[in-house]
């Protein structure tokens, strides 16, 4: 038993070394009733290795209600996967982030655009002010310059980074996950004509994400019911609102974030074969996304 203790301390002493001399990456996907993920090594995504439930009434509106449960669990799920001290780059659960179009009224970027943009302070209708919000702006092609802002409110952000510091893990990016989608998104963005309405549809524990981007822009988001009949009638009324807003629209792409059922009768109900983005070798289009944005903090 006593040589059993001098290598269990040894193991503990050479820890940290370890983790400094071999830094590990792991991306999670964090969801109000769930959290899944992956390694990264060498930039090059492991097979989906962390999946699990939260506890219930932990997390409700993107919001950590029990920070020091969801540490440990995150904590031992690190452990479990073989994770030391690992560098983390999470995306926010969905509803923890509010996304505006922002038309930026001056010919250059700023150094600091999210520094900029608070002492602008344009009306958003945020239910917040920005000087109490964690920003994520990221540029938009086209004319006038444009950037599309995630929005998070501080405490929010700053219950997910307890939680992260409790479950021992050093939290290297905290992203929102419409953010994550929209990077996620790029390379079929760039193939898309003008005049085409790209509606993106992401399920998620309580509802489906819509978001609909024309020539590479965001133009409208909306959440739609989980049942079938629901979600077609509610998408179909979306589509309908929008158009008589852009009557330069001629087509329609619809793009699934991850496999659905009701495939058959989305193609039945819009005319367009839905074509199901396939994010391997990554987990889900948000971890995929999450890997390859930048985020300003």
């Amino acid at each position: 038993m006593e040589l059993f203790g001098l290598i269990e301390d040894l193991r503990d002493r050479l820890r940290p070394i370890r983790s400094q001399m071999f830094p590990q990456q792991v991306l999670l996907q964090l969801q109000d009733d769930s959290v899944r993920g992956q390694g990264l090594a060498n930039t090059i995504p492991e097979p989906l290795s962390i999946q699990a439930p939260l506890p219930a009434l932990t997390c409700r509106g993107g919001m950590p209600l029990e920070r020091e449960p969801l540490g440990d669990l995150i904590g031992d799920l690190l452990i479990d996967d073989g994770r030391i001290e690992p560098y983390v780059l999470a995306s926010l659960p969905s509803k923890a982030a509010q996304v505006r179009v922002i038309v930026w009224p001056f010919e250059e970027w700023p150094d600091d655009p999210a520094e900029a943009l608070r002492q602008i302070d344009p009306p958003l209708n945020l239910g917040y002010p920005l000087a109490e919000a964690y920003l994520d702006l990221q540029p938009l092609p086209g004319k006038p310059r444009q950037m599309l802002l995630a929005a998070a409110q501080r405490n929010l952000v700053d219950g997910w980074i307890e939680v992260f510091s409790l479950a021992g893990a050093k939290l290297d990016r905290l992203a929102p996950t419409q953010s994550c989608l929209f990077a996620a998104i790029q390379p079929q963005l760039q193939a898309t004509p003008a005049d085409q309405l790209v509606v993106l549809l992401a399920p998620e524990p309580d509802a489906v994400e819509l978001l609909l981007l024309r020539a590479g822009i965001p133009v409208f988001e909306r959440q739609l019911p989980l049942e079938e009949e629901a979600l077609l009638s509610e998408l179909k009324r979306c589509l309908d609102f929008y158009r008589r807003q852009d009557t330069a629209v001629q087509s329609l792409r619809v793009l699934l974030a991850e496999p659905m059922d009701l495939e058959h009768h989305l193609q039945l109900a819009l005319g367009v074969t839905p074509e199901v983005l396939d994010p391997q070798p990554f987990a889900t289009l948000v971890l995929q996304g999450l890997a390859t944005q930048e985020v300003t903090p």
